[in-house]
């Protein structure tokens, strides 16, 4: 039988609200916000990504995509693949992957970085669903990281006066260079 990860039972387990709020946390530092360019929707979409395929790909009983979508060779493809696309224009491609990069940095130690130059064992788990809410439900780290996201997404909400849907979906959707030329 082969072995897929799809979230860690024994190890550190951090889910989707922890993934999501970081990496809007960390651009939201001043210094950080005023001199690196990137945009909020592919920063959200590239720290939820490798999720979303991995979990996908379970869910339709193809495996796991994990030993692709949480590796730098998937990093690395899917920067150049976006670069070219975009024409070398680069803040979506740079906040893509640096949304990933984050993602990826959240599920050390237990992602298989190299794969397939090192060899990695995965578990595979027949009912994931039920395994995500045992383990949301029954693990102190999952529980602890997704309040600690939920907190860092009110600080968000709070700190920028998103009080209405109109000005999350504004947030989201605009990039900091954006806000730079209003201020």
């Amino acid at each position: 039988m082969s072995i897929i990860v799809w979230f860690d039972l024994e190890g550190i387990s951090i889910f989707p609200i922890f993934h999501v709020a970081v990496p809007l946390l960390v651009f939201e530092i001043p210094y950080i916000k005023r001199k690196q360019d990137f945009n909020r929707l592919a920063l959200i979409i590239g720290s939820i990504l490798p999720d979303l395929i991995d979990k996908s790909l379970m869910f339709l009983g193809l495996g796991s995509g994990r030993g692709y979508s949480h590796t730098l060779i998937f990093v690395a493809a899917l920067y150049a693949i976006t670069l070219l696309l975009l024409k070398g224009k680069t803040i979506i491609p740079n906040s893509l992957t640096i949304g990933i990069l984050f993602h990826l940095l959240l599920d050390l130690p237990e992602i298989p970085l190299f794969f397939p130059f090192i060899n990695y064992q995965f578990i595979y788990l027949e009912d994931p669903l039920s395994g995500w809410l045992f383990s949301l439900l029954n693990d102190p780290i999952v529980q602890i990281t997704e309040t600690l996201g939920i907190l860092f997404l009110i600080i968000i909400v709070f700190q920028n006066k998103l009080y209405s849907i109109r000005y999350i979906f504004t947030y989201i959707k605009e990039s900091n260079v954006n806000q730079k030329i209003q201020e």
